[in-house]
């Protein structure tokens, strides 16, 4: 074999190799650019799922009654979703199945399940602290007179006068309809917000002061509660209480912007000396820090994560007070309870 013979076996035996590397590499591009797309895919019929919860829970809100299979169908872009909607007693189950692509034979499906409940507990306005979590009580300068429901643990109970019940059924904190609250807080005048000042304000008068006593309007017969009606105090954000509060009154609702964002929790801090003469419901944590006087609530509290009591502060279950708050008729919100996706969550179809 000549010389120019030997090299043009080697350069076309080069050439097979680097063209089966060629090939092998646009292969694996392929597979590679493939595996993308529906990594992509997966991530977009789970969002579609989500939109099938939310669009669940938004036809809920208007009518806890529906259910069916194929309640809600709706394409979006690359794919769809589909909810199911049974009935389990009071509480509601969704199946939101997002899938791609939109029409035809499914390529890609995610199921999510998600438990709904339209409820308020009997027992939510019977006891002096009600926490959807936790209860701390630190020290031994605090004092609770009334009942404890918790979800989830209790310390330091020496000076607790009354039942302890744990009930983790109470996790979530039962969700009240903010909407009806805010109206009845908007005609009273009793909605407060922080200005750019960062000064909890009223925002139909501008004042920085709280209603000095529970009742907006006192009861026409002493004897029964139900013929008063208490001031509803809407606070959109944080609420933030330092020094000497003195007497402030009211039922306190702390849900922030809960209405445009359902899933926004705010918190209830209060620091010093003084009395709040009514209850606070907050859908975050509630703190209490007695100073060197005394620090009360004399009514009831509801925490949707913790319920804390630092020093020398008290709780006192008032159930006059607990009797007007049942009277006004607000209703439960719609909120989930439970959500999880299914096992196999999706499906490819090649």
């Amino acid at each position: 074999m000549t010389k120019k013979g030997s090299v043009l076996i080697v350069a076309i035996f080069m050439a097979v190799v680097l063209g089966v590397m060629a090939i092998g590499i646009l292969l694996r591009s392929i597979s590679e650019n493939r595996l993308a797309e529906r990594n992509e895919e997966f991530i977009q019929a789970f969002w579609l799922a989500e939109a099938g919860v939310n669009r669940a829970m938004h036809e809920l809100r208007s009518s806890y009654s529906q259910s069916g299979t194929g309640l809600w169908e709706t394409s979006l872009g690359v794919g769809g979703y589909s909810c199911d909607v049974t009935v389990e007693g009071s509480n509601r189950r969704v199946i939101a199945r997002g899938f791609i692509p939109a029409t035809g034979t499914a390529r890609i499906t995610r199921v999510l399940e998600v438990v709904v409940s339209k409820a308020i507990p009997p027992n939510f306005y019977e006891n002096a602290i009600y926490s959807a979590g936790d209860v701390n009580l630190n020290g031994d300068a605090y004092d609770v007179t009334g009942k404890i429901r918790y979800a989830d643990q209790i310390d330091n109970t020496s000076n607790v006068h009354g039942d302890i019940v744990q009930d983790a059924s109470i996790n979530p904190l039962a969700k009240l309809s903010f909407s009806q609250l805010l109206t009845v807080a908007e005609a009273q005048s009793n909605v407060y917000a922080y200005n750019a000042s960062g000064k909890l304000v009223n925002q139909a008068t501008g004042s920085q002061t709280f209603p000095s006593n529970f009742w907006y309007s006192p009861p026409s017969n002493p004897a029964d509660p139900t013929t008063g009606t208490p001031n509803v105090v809407y606070v959109l954000g944080n609420l933030e209480l330092r020094g000497n509060i003195g007497t402030i009154g009211g039922f306190f609702v702390v849900v922030g912007d809960v209405i445009t964002n359902p899933d926004v929790t705010y918190d209830a801090t209060i620091n010093g000396n003084g009395t709040v003469d009514g209850a606070i419901y907050t859908r975050g944590e509630f703190r209490v820090n007695g100073g060197g006087g005394q620090l009360n609530v004399d009514g009831g509290v509801w925490a949707g994560e913790e319920a804390r009591l630092n020093g020398n502060a008290t709780v006192t279950y008032n159930a006059e007070y607990m009797t007007a708050i049942r009277n006004l008729g607000i209703d439960a919100d719609v909120q989930v309870v439970s959500w999880n996706e299914q096992q196999n969550p999706y499906e490819i179809i090649p």
